[in-house]
């Protein structure tokens, strides 16, 4: 159901839908209807979200400035349209397709429930008002959360759904590099394991920084690069010894070798180069969490590393890349 506009049929026949029930691109097409048949209580676009490209308000998902408007579907907006260039991935095809094939996608790459909980502790440290988290997924980290306001983004809609009948967080369809927010909308911003797959990792620390409050904070755990050794011994750990998991183990060849997981960018990064990434955009690390210098840590292995950092205050004259 799209939210306050009509739009075009699609080449399927289709209103604002592809042929597999997402939400497909769009035109500017502007034509008042009646909404329902959200299942939850559905907030204005005004009061939430801003336009991800000229960043200004919306009204009902129409950017007057832009002249673009972005449909809404199950009460979820999409602010990504379909790819259109050659050779470039399509986002939202790509990991609504990994959330079709697979049910708690990432529960064997380290999410387990005492991480959960770790990660839920740590973000309490710093905030419980407004929090978002980007690359949400399936919202298992999101529920967990406690925070006044909870926010997700993610490229699948058949990962929100599932987000959203986990919590009550405000889901949407975006991608980092352009969020749907005004300026200093969150106190807190939090990704796992998304800043490696970031197609413009600046751009995005960029729109981090733009959307978080004065001395808000920036949560990221990512994972550093492994040689093959290391791969095969950090398995070897996970499914052999010090405690044999046979079932667990049978479960991760078969996702390996049924409909495997190819996420469509992946960088590369030292924790310097992370950091020299993170801290161009106006904020700082305060803190690096890693097994050796948090030994009770519940992470995967020595190449996952959690950064905290937080929001510099703005000097005379100081703008955070806000447009």
């Amino acid at each position: 159901m799209i939210h306050g506009l009509q739009f075009p049929k699609s080449a399927s026949g289709r209103r604002g839908c592809s042929n597999k029930g997402g939400p497909t691109a769009w035109t500017p097409h502007p034509i008042p209807i009646i909404i329902s048949g959200s299942k939850k209580p559905f907030e204005s676009a005004k009061s939430v979200y801003a336009c991800p490209k000229c960043k200004g308000s919306l009204d009902n998902f129409l950017c007057p400035q832009c002249s673009v408007a972005y449909p809404v579907y199950d009460g979820i907006p999409c602010f990504i349209p379909t790819s259109s260039v050659p050779d470039k991935p399509d986002v939202r095809q790509v990991y609504d397709k990994i959330y079709s094939d697979h049910h708690d996608v990432w529960v064997d790459q380290g999410r387990s429930e005492n991480f959960v909980s770790y990660f839920r502790e740590l973000a309490r440290s710093h905030t419980q008002n407004r929090v978002l988290e980007i690359g949400c997924g399936e919202g298992a980290l999101l529920a967990a959360i406690s925070a006044a306001k909870k926010s997700g983004i993610d490229p699948s809609i058949n990962a929100l759904r599932t987000a959203r009948s986990r919590s009550a967080a405000q889901c949407a369809v975006a991608r980092c590099e352009e969020l749907p927010y005004a300026s200093s909308s969150f106190d807190l911003i939090v990704t796992v394991g998304v800043m490696e797959h970031f197609e413009d990792p600046d751009a995005a620390a960029r729109e981090i920084c733009r959307v978080l409050a004065e001395s808000g904070h920036y949560i990221a755990l990512f994972q550093t690069d492994l040689s093959t050794p290391q791969r095969i011994l950090l398995k070897f750990r996970q499914y052999v010894f010090p405690t044999l998991r046979p079932i667990a183990f049978a479960r991760w060849i078969r996702k390996k070798l049924h409909n495997p997981i190819v996420q469509p960018f992946r960088k590369s990064y030292t924790i310097e180069s992370a950091r020299e990434c993170i801290e161009r955009s106006g904020l700082r690390i305060t803190e690096v969490i890693t097994r050796s210098t948090h030994p009770s840590a519940p992470l995967a292995g020595p190449h996952v590393v959690i950064f905290v950092a937080h929001k510099l205050p703005r000097g005379p004259g100081q703008q955070y890349w806000e447009r």
